[in-house]
């Protein structure tokens, strides 16, 4: 990556880092739409390591893939039942913690496709760009959800959970190759 784009990176990372962004400001649409994109940035790595990369590099990633995908899936059944009960979470650093550990599995992941896409194939731009993400946005987003699963409204619980299930990721096989 050209020094250039990584101070740029670099940059927006730490501009991001430091908005004054809390959990109990963004509404819980934007807290889904926060895991929403991380499926899509998981998907994205698996499309592309299908397309670029060899028999092992795959068993490699639908490894790989698993394990962050598991971690989100704990994430995303724990507010699932929580909302569907009415009641907080037992833990939240527990929820917390495994996003983290999701987020770290799922960059970790996508910056093994990184390296497998051909330097002239004009695509390490955009991949690049979706490998790259922080950690705090989406531990906001869980935090956001987390604090609605004793809202009194169960409709709006239903729907909030109804979205939350529609973040779940698609196992490894399932995702296209990118074209």
């Amino acid at each position: 990556m050209p020094r250039v784009a990584w101070l740029l990176l670099v940059s927006l990372a730490v501009a991001v880092a430091a908005t004054p962004l809390r959990a109990q400001q963004i509404n819980w649409q934007e807290a889904v739409a926060r895991l929403a994109q991380e499926r899509t940035r998981a998907e994205t790595c698996v499309a592309w390591l299908r397309k670029y990369g060899d028999a092992t590099a795959k068993d490699r990633g639908a490894l790989a893939y698993g394990e962050a995908k598991a971690e989100y899936d704990a994430v995303i059944a724990g507010l699932v039942v929580a909302l569907a009960q009415a009641a907080q979470p037992e833990s939240l650093p527990d929820l917390e913690a495994r996003l983290q550990r999701g987020f770290d599995k799922r960059e970790a992941f996508c910056n093994s496709v990184l390296r497998l896409v051909p330097p002239d194939s004009g695509q390490k731009g955009p991949i690049a760009e979706v490998v790259t993400g922080i950690a705090k946005p989406v531990l906001d987003a869980v935090v956001a959800i987390w604090s609605r699963t004793r809202d009194d409204d169960a409709l709006m619980r239903k729907t909030i959970q109804t979205q939350l299930e529609a973040t779940s990721w698609p196992a490894f096989d399932k995702v296209a190759p990118s074209s």
